[in-house]
């Protein structure tokens, strides 16, 4: 039987206090012992920045690549070793920015994995620049007149036939882990927004 324990890490965490990232990582958590996963069974794939750092306070297999890339990484473990469950994190930027052509792909692909997108509409590690989900009109430092046109990913996620598709809510962890639960046991690319604070 698979406890909180089994995810339990000894990297001491770097994420802000208060960061909406400390409730997703008890999320995943949380899932992956209901689902009774041993970490064994789990790889985690991730870029660079805050939302990548996840798998590092947790334990399983880690694959940590370039920003914008994880998917292309989690791709080629899926394809190499069948029975992993994979699960990739990234940030908005990440996902929706550096990376938003390889989530197309992902989407048509439709490869056996999990994308869990950590969104708190700004690249809040370097300083507050907006990212690609900023609101319209959100005064940044590269965005002095305010950001125009944001992205939506779960409109552009349907528009690429993605087989699963949730957004959840990282204050809302016992809901976000049902929806990470269900993504993991779908078979299929399975890409959950999760909307977060950054403090």
């Amino acid at each position: 039987m698979v406890t909180l324990q089994d995810y339990e890490s000894k990297v001491e965490n770097a994420w802000c206090p208060g960061c909406g990232n400390h409730q997703i990582l008890v999320a995943v958590k949380q899932a992956l012992v209901e689902l009774n996963l041993p970490p064994e069974k789990i790889c985690f794939v991730s870029g660079i920045g805050q939302a990548p750092k996840l798998p590092h306070y947790t334990r399983g297999n880690l694959f940590n690549g370039l920003h914008g890339r994880t998917l292309p990484a989690a791709s080629g473990i899926k394809l190499a070793i069948h029975e992993l469950t994979v699960i990739g994190i990234d940030g908005d930027g990440g996902a929706y920015g550096e990376g938003i052509q390889h989530l197309l792909a992902a989407a048509r692909r439709n490869l056996d994995m999990t994308y869990l997108v950590h969104n708190n509409q700004v690249y809040g590690l370097t300083k507050g620049q907006a990212s690609p989900t900023s609101e319209a009109g959100t005064i940044t430092k590269t965005t002095p007149l305010g950001s125009i046109e944001p992205l939506n990913p779960l409109l552009l996620a349907l528009a690429s036939d993605v087989s699963f598709l949730a957004r959840g809510f990282s204050g809302e962890p016992e809901h976000l882990a049902g929806l990470i639960k269900a993504a993991v046991t779908h078979k299929g690319f399975a890409l959950i927004d999760i909307l977060q604070n950054c403090v």
